[in-house]
């Protein structure tokens, strides 16, 4: 857990541009503080001096405007200290959230495949915001209150050093407090953040598959999940504050204790006028904010320890290798698997000894049956994942010396499971690249993929919204999008992942079309898993147990009557 002092540290850096500001929002508080101090003494003077029979109007109206100009300008200087400290939480809050996501778009697959989406984004929304009250609202807070407490007791030591005694009980006994309620908070704190995890993954699931848990009627279990889950927040959050309001209700009868042995020793025992009692009561009454406000900061500083360490653990991943420096903006060449094997983690291997060659603009197509490791070697080779061993050569160059950016523009994608965004047609054709693509580019990808046809019947046309997912389009429109995606990007290198399989024989013949279009004059990876699209492929790439097992076109592999006739058979 991260502790004060390294906070500080990794704090630091988002606010050090922003000291000048700090500090003059620090120095408007203490203005506003010293001013509300100085009240005691103006109420015990005015008791003094116009609760007589010798007062007079000039001092009834000298004290009126002395009172109404120190709570008139400490109310201004704290509203300016407040409207700066806002800005700077607001402005720390936007540096993390962007070096949040900056670093998200560079992590490494494997972070992915361990850490759920619910979780990650609870990192961005409900830790950050945590922080922020750390970065300068408590800061203010610590300012305004500690300054406030130390100005206060020093009036009261200076008004009557034996009644100020009864403060010095206080000190141990706000101590043990403070340090009693801490680790209970800051444990607290830490579940209410894994609990928020887990929420926002649920509700994450539950929005994303909403149609499934209908038809499956799985409302009533998922609701269970839910209350679970909001309810383990509810108590954590019950236990912080039940451990924060401990301390302030330990001070509040502290301070009450003192105020009492105030009034009776002030009474009996010393002599003191009635303004010099009132401002002596009065600065007393104005100690128990402050001093509740300093105990109740313990808190939100626990809370953001907590969350400092869950935000920075991520700031802090490693992001994806990159070491290559070889820039290329079209990869040429034959691309071959030297001897490549690959694990995950500790488990078997998915990947054994693959020697493969893939010539420039050759057709090859991955077979096998589901875990044969079709998918990891392709994403071996765009880099999502290290080989264990071997290596992977484009041109005889290791494709780890090549500056990842531009090698991987140098791949399309098309999946079976298509992936749309929330933005035009046009954004989505163009995506990664939509003020740098000419138009033209834009509608003569929409032409070849047969796209344009149900494009020009959209009410806006390559400028219409298609929703979250492309939820307005078909499922047909939605593969012919992406495939316009990956015609626009005109890069040397093709992956299908069986982008027909999940549509109906009229809008197939449409996607197969554009697929083929696609296709010519560059090389072709394709996953395949219905080897009836895949018999017209230059070679024909067999896989069981991560092993390459059989290689050839389809007629050779039919004669062969081996795994791949096999499968056939299975198919038909």
């Amino acid at each position: 857990m991260m502790g004060y002092t390294q906070f500080v540290k990794r704090l630091f850096p988002y606010i050090k541009n922003h000291l000048g500001k700090l500090f003059f929002t620090s120095l408007m508080m203490v203005f506003a503080t010293l001013l509300e101090t100085a009240i005691p003494e103006i109420t015990g003077q005015i008791v003094d001096t116009l609760f007589t029979t010798e007062r007079t109007s000039d001092q009834a109206i000298f004290y009126s405007l002395i009172l109404t100009s120190v709570i008139a300008i400490s109310s201004f200087f704290a509203l300016i200290s407040i409207s700066a400290s806002s800005w700077i939480s607001n402005k720390v809050i936007l540096d993390l959230r962007i070096d949040m996501f900056s670093k998200l778009l560079k992590l490494p697959k494997t972070y992915f495949d361990k850490n759920t989406t619910g979780e990650t984004l609870s990192k961005l929304t409900f830790d950050v915001e945590q922080i922020s009250a750390a970065a300068s609202t408590i800061w203010l807070q610590f300012i305004k209150s500690s300054f406030m407490v130390v100005i206060l007791i020093g009036y009261l030591f200076y008004k009557s050093f034996l009644l100020s005694l009864t403060l010095l009980v206080l000190l141990p006994l706000v101590y043990f407090a403070v340090k009693f309620s801490s680790s209970r908070i800051r444990k607290g704190s830490k579940r209410v953040q894994e609990s928020m995890g887990k929420m926002t993954h649920l509700l994450d699931e539950n929005i994303s598959g909403s149609d499934l848990i209908k038809i499956y009627n799985a409302q009533k279990s998922e609701k269970n999940k839910f209350f679970s889950i909001i309810n383990t927040i509810r108590q954590q959050r019950f236990k912080v504050d039940m451990a924060s309001g401990l301390n302030t209700s330990i001070v509040n009868a502290l301070i009450g204790l003192s105020l009492g042995c105030v009034v009776y020793f002030s009474s009996t025992f010393l002599v003191m006028t009635a303004g010099d009692f009132l401002a002596f009561f009065t600065a007393m009454g104005m100690l128990v904010k402050p001093a509740k406000t300093l105990i109740n900061i313990n808190k939100p500083l626990q809370q953001a320890l907590v969350s400092s360490d869950s935000v920075f653990r991520l700031i802090d991943e490693k992001s994806e290798i990159n070491t290559g420096n070889h820039r290329v903006d079209k990869l040429e060449g034959e691309i071959k698997f030297d001897n490549v094997s690959f694990s995950y983690g500790e488990k078997k291997a998915s990947l054994k000894n693959i020697n493969l060659i893939i010539k420039p603009g050759e057709t090859i197509a991955l077979v096998g049956s589901t875990g044969s490791g079709k998918t990891t070697l392709v994403n071996l080779l765009t880099r999502f994942y290290i080989p264990t061993e071997g290596k992977i050569l484009i041109n005889n160059l290791e494709i780890n010396s090549f500056e990842l950016e531009s090698f991987r523009s140098n791949f399309s994608f098309v999946d079976q499971n298509v992936r749309l965004f929330n933005d035009t047609v046009t954004g989505n054709i163009a995506f990664g690249q939509k003020d740098q693509m000419p138009i033209e580019s834009i509608i003569n990808a929409a032409k070849v993929s047969n796209s344009i046809e149900f494009i020009e019947k959209l009410d806006d046309k390559f400028e219409s919204e298609i929703g979250e997912d492309g939820v307005t389009l078909s499922g047909g429109q939605r593969q012919r999008l992406s495939i316009a995606r990956a015609i626009a990007k005109d890069s040397p290198i093709l992956i299908l992942d069986e982008a027909t399989s999940a549509l109906d024989s009229a809008t197939e013949k449409l996607v197969q079309s554009a697929i083929n279009k696609m296709q010519k004059d560059r090389t072709t990876i394709i996953i395949a898993h219905r080897l009836s699209t895949i018999q017209n492929a230059d070679r024909i790439i067999v896989l069981k147990d991560g092993e390459i097992i059989e290689q050839g076109t389809h007629a050779e592999l039919i004669k062969a009557s081996g795994e791949y006739e096999k499968l056939n058979q299975q198919q038909l």
